[in-house]
């Protein structure tokens, strides 16, 4: 009889252990002892459309560098009239006139595909890159850092906090949200988030641990964990800081891989991906694709690299992709279930045997609930 208990118990301890240890990963919440807040970031920004509106002609003209907060101050022929913006070779050096152009006085909306006012300037296309997949580029022009934020779901800083990117876009009244680095079911990796450090623990079991930082110059940067610690990136005004990755765009190349890959083998060709670009500072790029769907089956990570490469992205980093991919422009109707409003054709149905013709026509519409946005509001 005892040796009939013993294994009965061995039993009931390891399914208690495996039960838990999926409770604590996926399903209890734990708020992190931080006290965050979306910051008015207005002032803290060291530069917008309207300081490049002011410098003189001779000054407007940009270099082939890219720059961060430390470089901006630094930079050689500066004046009084405003700091020299350096910038990218594919930064368009806009006149007065073509900046006010991208403007409008009063808000111009057309559902899912525009959108314009006296700051904010995104138009969203549609393609198909290489007849595989359906995606959708946001060309995002702002006149100052500041309409660029991220939100957290509940507002709490913690794991397995999660909602729809259209309920979390709603509530802080963005315009376009994408989904984010969904670092609330991670344990680790850094964290910044609209100036809030929230995570500085290193995540180094992701074969590339790269993350992507948001300069308060408007610059974006690819760094490894390896390489840095959190206080120094932040120290260089650091805004934004993602640790999903891998990276796919930096300094105008391409560094992402065939073959490169978050989750399985079979996902490699058939999924829905999610990703952000700077083309150059306060010009941007979110990118969504479908996919798990006949007509979409997906893209894989390095075709993803090659698609912010010819919208001439100067560097670009993946997000949480997946079920979780999510573009939203906001229809002014605060209809919180966003369908009305959902740019891409977000679906759950799970890759199959990684044929297309097993996949649906047309699966169900379903908003997948996440941790955090990136969104441009005011």
């Amino acid at each position: 009889m005892k040796k009939a208990i013993l294994p009965i118990i061995i039993a009931l301890v390891g399914t208690s252990f495996v039960t838990y240890s999926f409770l604590d990963t996926f399903i209890i919440t734990k708020e992190y002892d931080v006290s965050f807040k979306v910051d008015d970031a207005a002032s803290y920004f060291s530069f917008s459309f309207a300081e490049m509106e002011s410098l003189p002609e001779e000054q407007s003209s940009v270099n082939n560098q890219s720059s961060n907060s430390n470089q901006s101050s630094n930079s050689q022929g500066s004046s009084s009239a405003g700091p020299v913006v350096q910038t990218n070779k594919y930064y368009e050096d806009l006149t007065k006139e073509q900046i006010a152009a991208l403007f409008t006085k009063e808000v111009v909306f057309e559902p899912k595909k525009h959108y314009s006012d006296p700051n904010i300037y995104i138009d969203i296309t549609t393609g198909r890159f290489e007849d595989v997949a359906d995606y959708y580029a946001a060309d995002i022009r702002i006149r100052s850092l500041a309409y660029l934020k991220t939100a957290l779901a509940f507002d709490t800083a913690g794991e397995n906090y999660n909602e729809k990117t259209s309920e979390i876009c709603i509530r802080h009244k963005g315009i376009l949200a994408i989904d984010g680095d969904t670092y609330g079911s991670q344990k680790n990796g850094y964290v910044i988030r609209n100036g809030q450090t929230i995570r500085t623990s290193k995540n180094l079991s992701r074969k590339k641990p790269e993350d992507l930082a948001i300069y308060a110059d408007g610059t974006f940067e690819i760094f490894s964990e390896r390489d840095y610690e959190l206080s120094e990136i932040a120290s260089k005004g650091a805004w934004q800081v993602f640790s999903f990755g891998p990276g796919l765009i930096s300094e105008g190349k391409k560094i992402i891989q065939k073959g490169e890959e978050v989750g399985t083998a079979a996902q490699q060709n058939m999924n829905q991906r999610c990703a952000i670009g700077m083309i150059s500072p306060l010009h941007y790029v979110f990118l969504v694709s479908d996919g798990r769907i006949r007509r979409s089956p997906g893209y894989s990570l390095y075709q993803i690299g090659k698609i912010m490469e010819s919208l001439h992205c100067y560097c670009a980093y993946n997000l949480d992709g997946g079920g979780s991919a999510t573009m939203y422009l906001d229809d002014g109707t605060g209809n919180a279930n966003g369908l009305g409003a959902l740019v891409n054709y977000c679906t759950q149905q799970l890759v199959g045997n990684n044929k297309v013709e097993t996949l649906p026509e047309a699966p169900p519409i379903e908003e997948r609930e996440v941790s955090d946005i990136v969104y441009i509001g005011k």
